[in-house]
């Protein structure tokens, strides 16, 4: 009935690697000095790698020195609030305190690291979000108090799909009287959104390579000039002292080509991909007219390729199953939550009634994701839930 050919559903997890990140990544792979090398092996890698940083800064609108490569998406954001809080925190334990805000929806990675500062003495604020899902300017407003030090809201989160309004907040920060540095998490964004660190009037924000068609292992941390960020990793003197370690220069070129393509194709792909999932979306509540949609409508405060959906009755994780025996990859919430008893933070967090929390499923399409492929994913949701929904 659904065909031999799988169709992959869960892009805001990880995204296979692009025709041409994956050609620069063999590419690079025979390039195998070690950058901070003296020899013309040592010194090719470098090349390699300092043209990745520009290529990444060009696509961001920042300057090559304000690019820092890191592992992963989690050590990015560890390095922007650990890096920046924690010196703080230490210097002014005797005098003065230190504040920052969030909101309750941030990934995990985010989260815990503030956490963490705050049982050593941090004072946090996680401000909540509305059905949507999307924090209103106002509470950010009333969250703000003379020891605020940081503030750090998602671009795009990866449950629910919310575009997260982090320009307003940034033109909201400099009004203030003192300096408040803004940190976003715009891992989830690049394929759809713009990232310009100007327009977006960020001071810090956290990349991944394994979600914009690029390779998993790899991550940027921009740093603007000024920020005074410390190294959390101690090692070498990598990445201006930042983060010690041999770099990886296969893994940063073939990111920074996956960065590239993904900016500069945004707006065709939105058009593009908000008609497949509007259809999706059309197609499901045909098939199962009871099926609930979590998060923003769609419109321009949900990402292009994300619907977060709830069937009454129908056990999130039991769907994920079936629909894979199906043919379709999806999932219930982002891969680093997995296995939590807990229904998602996020989803909790919109007010999403108790009975219902436990069966919402995360579709994430890829960029090549076609019109028959999303007929095809609300057919297999179509026949998971005629089998294993409860009345």
């Amino acid at each position: 009935m659904f065909g031999t050919k799988r169709i992959y559903a869960d892009a805001a997890a990880a995204t296979p690697l692009s025709r041409r990140a994956a050609r620069e990544l063999v590419r690079l792979l025979g390039n195998y000095g070690n950058a901070g090398a003296l020899h013309h092996e040592g010194v090719a890698a470098k090349k390699e790698l300092e043209a990745a940083r520009a290529s990444i800064a060009e696509s961001i609108g920042a300057h090559a020195d304000e690019i820092i490569f890191t592992a992963s998406g989690t050590e990015g954001n560890n390095l922007a609030l650990q890096g920046l809080l924690r010196p703080l925190l230490l210097a002014g334990r005797h005098s003065m305190s230190t504040h920052a805000i969030t909101i309750v929806i941030e990934h995990q990675s985010v989260l815990e690291p503030l956490r963490q500062l705050k049982r050593e003495g941090l004072e946090l604020t996680e401000v909540g979000v509305n059905s949507e899902g999307l924090v209103e300017l106002e509470k950010i407003k009333q969250a703000i108090t003379p020891d605020t030090k940081l503030v750090s809201v998602q671009l795009v989160n990866s449950e629910v799909g919310t575009i997260e309004p982090v320009r307003d907040i940034a033109k909201l920060l400099k009004k203030n009287t003192t300096k408040i540095y803004l940190h976003t998490d715009a891992s989830q964004a690049p394929l759809w959104v713009d990232i310009n660190v100007d327009r977006l009037g960020v001071d810090l924000m956290t990349l991944d390579g394994q979600k914009v068609l690029g390779p998993k292992g790899v991550g940027v941390l921009y740093i603007r000039r000024g920020t005074p960020v410390e190294s959390v990793l101690w090692g070498g003197k990598q990445e201006q002292g930042l983060r010690g370690g041999t770099e990886n220069t296969p893994q940063a070129g073939s990111f920074a080509v996956a960065l590239a393509d993904a900016q500069n194709g945004v707006e065709k792909r939105v058009k593009k991909m908000t008609a497949v999932r509007d259809l999706l979306w059309s197609e499901i509540k045909k098939l199962i007219p009871d099926a609930i949609l979590n998060g923003p409508p769609s419109g321009d405060t949900r990402v292009a390729n994300n619907l977060s959906v709830s069937v009454p009755g129908l056990e999130a994780d039991m769907a994920v199953v079936s629909m894979d025996a199906l043919g379709v990859a999806v999932s219930t919430r982002s891969a680093c939550n997995i296995g939590s008893d807990e229904p998602s933070h996020v989803i909790k967090a919109l007010g999403v009634p108790k009975e219902l929390a436990g069966t919402a499923i995360r579709i994430t399409l890829l960029p090549d994701t076609t019109k028959a492929q999303a007929r095809r994913i609300a057919k297999a949701l179509f026949e998971t839930a005629t089998r294993y929904k409860k009345a």
